[in-house]
């Protein structure tokens, strides 16, 4: 190792000791009412930020992790601070001023949405959807989006993925081809995490294949569900340009900076072989079936 990776390796470690003893482990219940997303990746989650963002009260910028974070380490600020354009010692000193570390998390998003000059703020990770007992806990008041992708199509997405990397500022094509049961069960594993909420009034829905095709319909229940009044610019998303929407916010997401494209939907009609189809129903067909995709398991 260099002389200077020795250096930030050793500033990691001291300040991981400093804050980890007490600060991740008191509590803070928020007031707050924030808008969370999550689900699958390659499920929309992407898509549905960036038209909450276009919302005049809700900011909703790029990914963070913050919510099912457990430590915060030299680097992960280092990487906050060029994604969220916060400097470093910025961000050092919310920490220092906060007593837990939802206390900071809670400052550091007030500060994000006051910099939009909007009054409520938002956040989106395909995980969230996994520490929904978390979040709950420390925003009792949150409102929970649970993007559905159909399942097969997920896989398709998820094959591939990560499709992309950023290398000097361009973003550069892979070679990913991950294993097909890999993918599947992800995708159950996740939806399964979600849907256990159903019947929770701070969770919903939204299928990605309804807001594809009906975009405006779907939007406004969900906005119904936010208590926030509807505005039609979201569904021109993508005429906002912002730092937050720049592509290396979201790589592998060029197609949300578009007007809404339905190609994708359906892909694994042409992509699938035999054997692929009989994986996915052994492992996710009574899944597919309990979510409306298909009316039994002998598609």
């Amino acid at each position: 190792m260099c002389r200077m990776g020795k250096i930030n390796d050793l500033i990691e470690r001291l300040w991981e000791k400093t804050f980890r003893a007490g600060w991740y482990r008191a509590d803070h219940v928020s007031e707050e009412s924030p808008v969370v997303i999550g689900g699958c990746a390659r499920s929309g989650t992407t898509l549905m930020r960036v038209m909450l963002d276009t919302h005049p009260n809700i900011y909703c910028g790029p990914e963070t992790g913050l919510l099912y974070l457990r430590t915060m380490t030299y680097r992960k600020i280092s990487n906050l601070s060029r994604k969220l354009e916060i400097h470093e010692e910025n961000l050092k000193a919310m920490m220092r001023g906060t007593h837990s570390y939802f206390q900071f998390v809670e400052t550091l998003f007030d500060h994000l949405r006051q910099r939009a000059g909007k009054p409520r703020w938002g956040d989106k990770s395909p995980q969230n959807v996994l520490h929904l007992d978390r979040i709950f806990h420390h925003f009792p008041d949150a409102r929970f989006i649970h993007m559905i992708r159909d399942g097969r199509d997920t896989a398709c997405s998820l094959r591939t993925f990560p499709q992309y990397r950023m290398v000097d500022g361009q973003r550069v094509e892979l070679d990913t081809d991950n294993p097909l049961d890999q993918c599947v069960r992800r995708w159950v594993h996740d939806v399964e995490a979600g849907v256990r909420y159903r019947g929770d009034p701070r969770y919903i829905e939204v299928k990605y294949e309804d807001l594809i095709e009906s975009d405006e319909e779907t939007l406004i229940r969900v906005f119904d569900f936010l208590g926030e009044p509807w505005d039609e610019q979201v569904t021109k998303y993508y005429e906002i340009k912002s730092p937050g929407r720049s592509e290396d916010k979201m790589p592998q997401n060029p197609g949300v900076s578009k007007p809404i494209y339905r190609t994708a939907h359906g892909r694994w009609r042409n992509e699938f072989t035999e054997e692929d189809t009989r994986v996915l129903k052994a492992v996710a067909g009574d899944l597919l079936v309990m979510l409306g995709y298909e009316e039994n398991n002998d598609w």
